[in-house]
């Protein structure tokens, strides 16, 4: 299949705007199911004016007739394209801070591919560029406070959120959070995506068994779980960061707090980073002040062979008694 489309206001009558991480992003398109699902984001804020990045989403029904392709993505220096099911295809420009989709007539009907794919990949992708930093972290809040917990893919960063969501935390992210350094300090944003949890957790939270765990974007069989409507946890959007865990699952039980020095978390943000080509110089040097900043707050490498309901408990009397020492 074959097809020319044509990016200007003719092809993209609707306009508006909506606030995403703390980005502003610019909306055009033909599209009425994508102007309604831009609605569920809060509009920008009075002090933004010039938006973040641009966004310009046709919907055509020529695309419902090509192959259902798997989520695939390739990289050209500062372009990055994407295939996305159900057959729709998007390209970003990080240098022009521009986005370019076609989607397929299904695509534009599911308000979750709008909230839970589209959007989140766009801020995955875009976010250095618009300063908005994407950290392998998930991020909760206890007392006004947040907390990253960050690790390597596998340590157990949801189950472990999940566990200290069900304990009362407020909950941010799962597994990626995207932070902005302002003046006033760093803000950690979540997008109110689902937490993936693998089939095994079933073990530790049995409410799972209400659900079907389906295969995910990367592949992996998994349980996909609204925060707020499925587990019912107190969800908020931003919070201020003020201690990092850095997870590691051990076969030796117990529940260790090792103090870490800032370059070991200097060094974990860094090499968890997707990679910038040397032509976003700007983007690359917001990353490296982001992470800077991050470095100097305390952080602690989290050693367990524990479930997660015991970690949980375990980081909470641990924050409770360091909270009583400064207190």
């Amino acid at each position: 299949m074959t097809a020319t489309l044509t990016f200007n206001r003719q092809t993209l009558p609707f306009r508006t705007d909506f606030a995403i991480a703390g980005a502003h992003c610019l909306l055009s398109t033909n599209s009425h199911e994508i102007l309604q699902a831009a609605t569920h984001w809060q509009p920008p804020t009075k002090q933004s004016v010039i938006p973040s990045f641009e966004m310009d989403v046709i919907v055509d029904a020529a695309m419902d007739k090509g192959p259902d392709r798997a989520t695939h993505f390739r990289g050209l220096r500062h372009l990055v394209f994407a295939f996305l099911p159900p057959r729709s295809f998007v390209t970003y420009d990080l240098q022009r801070r521009r986005v370019h989709a076609v989607l397929s007539t299904a695509a534009a009907r599911e308000q979750s591919f709008w909230n839970t794919l589209l959007l989140p990949i766009t801020i995955g992708v875009l976010g250095t560029t618009v300063g908005v930093v994407p950290l392998h972290s998930a991020c909760l809040e206890r007392n006004g406070s947040g907390l990253l917990v960050a690790g390597v893919s596998g340590a157990g960063k949801s189950t472990l959120a999940t566990a200290l969501a069900h304990r009362g935390f407020s909950f941010i992210s799962d597994d990626w959070t995207f932070v902005s350094n302002k003046p006033s300090g760093l803000v950690a944003h979540g997008l109110s995506s689902p937490i993936k949890l693998l089939p095994d957790t079933v073990l530790f939270f049995p409410r799972l068994r209400e659900f079907t765990p389906r295969v995910t974007l990367n592949g992996e069989l998994a349980y996909e779980i609204d925060p707020r409507n499925s587990f019912t946890f107190n969800v908020k959007n931003t919070s201020c960061p003020r201690q990092i865990f850095f997870l590691e699952r051990t076969s030796t039980p117990g529940c260790y707090m090792v103090p870490c020095r800032s370059e070991y978390v200097r060094n974990f943000f860094e090499k968890s980073s997707e990679r910038l080509s040397d032509e976003l110089k700007e983007a690359k040097t917001c990353r490296a002040n982001t992470i800077l900043a991050l470095s100097a707050y305390p952080a602690w490498i989290l050693r367990t062979g524990e479930s997660p309901e015991r970690t949980a408990g375990a980081v909470d009397d641990f924050l409770s008694e360091a909270h009583d020492a400064t207190a």
